[in-house]
């Protein structure tokens, strides 16, 4: 008993006195447990553990509440906005990895203006939406980019399918959209647009972090996602490997990169090495410096494309394909270049084959044919 109270007791932990021996017991509320959020149990006769465990459970339940607490005033009267932010404080949603978080909400906003019923989407009650104004909005929104469009609908079609789960509406106005089918894009930058983008950006201090994560998401094959929010913790100054888990399939690479780049994040590091983030905008919060933003890499990566006279055509999307294609042009094994992608089939590398004549040279050329005849 004595150690019990000289330590505090997490909340809803109970002391058991059975014939002296002493052990601690989790007796939560009884809607948790009849909802099967956590449930009543021995936590042994370790004080320690017992607080560990106890705990542990009610962070679990904390978090229930929470959602709970937003979901309790969701009705079919609710706005689209009312539902946004329930899903946003959900268990669902807090699962996510913190790059798939800022996805979604990035998904979300793109149609939050867009016309659905009397109104904007978000201002639209979940009672009043249908499936044709939703295809119209898709349709809308395809036009421009159908990967884009299909993204921000598979998001919207889970929220609601949330909002189904726990009984706030019947109907989910995004299930029957029909997606638009897109071609394959085969676009690739040029090594000349490269140091023409790279150019530009370091002409500038403040962009000067957006050329260094174009350049190491060409040279490293990686998606500029996983770039933007590079840590110093993910590379070693001192062997010029990156290794990282990427946010999209949790594939974890390692990748040697070129000497130059290696140069160029020793300087990184010397001027920014006191922070977290690599390649940092000069946004600061609390005092620190914060990562671009996937709508702020977007607009301040199209504005260095402009001014570096480079071809509309050209997305900064483009270069993982671009550095794959390379590869896969000079005969680089299957199985090398999945290591450097975290590509999880050979078969997820069959959009970046090209039947060039450049690539069918390097293949006679490995074949190493001899005269049969002279």
């Amino acid at each position: 008993m004595g150690e019990g109270k000289a330590m505090n007791l997490a909340r809803y932990m109970t002391i058991v006195d059975r014939n002296g021996v002493v052990s601690y017991r989790y007796n939560p509320p009884t809607d948790a447990v009849e909802a099967g959020v956590v449930k009543r149990e021995s936590l042994g006769t370790s004080l320690v553990n017992a607080i560990n465990k106890a705990s542990e459970y009610n962070d679990i339940l904390d978090d229930w509440r929470k959602e709970h607490r937003y979901l309790k005033h969701l009705t079919t009267k609710s706005t689209v906005l009312d539902l946004v932010k329930s899903y946003t404080n959900s268990i669902d949603y807090n699962k996510l990895s913190s790059k798939s978080k800022e996805d979604y909400v990035y998904y979300l906003r793109r149609w939050a203006g867009d016309k659905a019923t009397h109104t904007t989407l978000y201002a639209s009650r979940l009672q009043d939406l249908t499936t044709p104004a939703m295809q119209r909005i898709y349709d809308l929104h395809a036009a421009h980019s159908v990967s884009l469009a299909s993204h921000v609908l598979a998001v919207y079609r889970l929220m609601f399918s949330f909002a189904i789960r726990n009984g706030f509406t019947t109907f989910n106005p995004f299930k029957e959209v029909k997606k638009q089918t897109s071609k394959p894009r085969r676009v690739t930058w040029e090594r000349d647009d490269i140091k023409a983008f790279m150019t530009t950006a370091f002409s500038n201090y403040e962009t000067r972090s957006l050329g260094l994560i174009v350049y190491t998401a060409y040279c490293a094959a990686q998606r500029l996602g996983d770039m933007r929010l590079l840590t110093w913790d993910s590379y070693n100054i001192d062997t010029g490997v990156l290794s990282l888990t990427q946010s999209k399939r949790r594939a974890k690479v390692s990748i040697p990169l070129p000497q130059d780049l290696q140069q160029m994040l020793k300087q990184q590091h010397t001027e920014m090495g006191w922070q977290q983030y690599v390649f940092p905008t000069q946004r600061t919060v609390a005092g620190i410096l914060q990562p671009y933003s996937l709508q702020g890499l977007a607009k301040a990566g199209r504005a260095i494309m402009e001014d570096a006279q480079l071809s509309t055509e050209l997305q900064l999307m483009d270069l993982r394909r671009t550095a794959v294609t390379e590869m896969v042009m000079a005969g680089v094994a299957t199985t090398n270049i999945m290591s450097l992608t975290g590509h999880a089939t050979p078969s997820s590398l069959t959009p970046y084959i090209r039947h060039t004549l450049k690539s069918a040279t390097v293949a006679q050329d490995m074949r190493d044919l001899q005269p049969m005849f002279t």
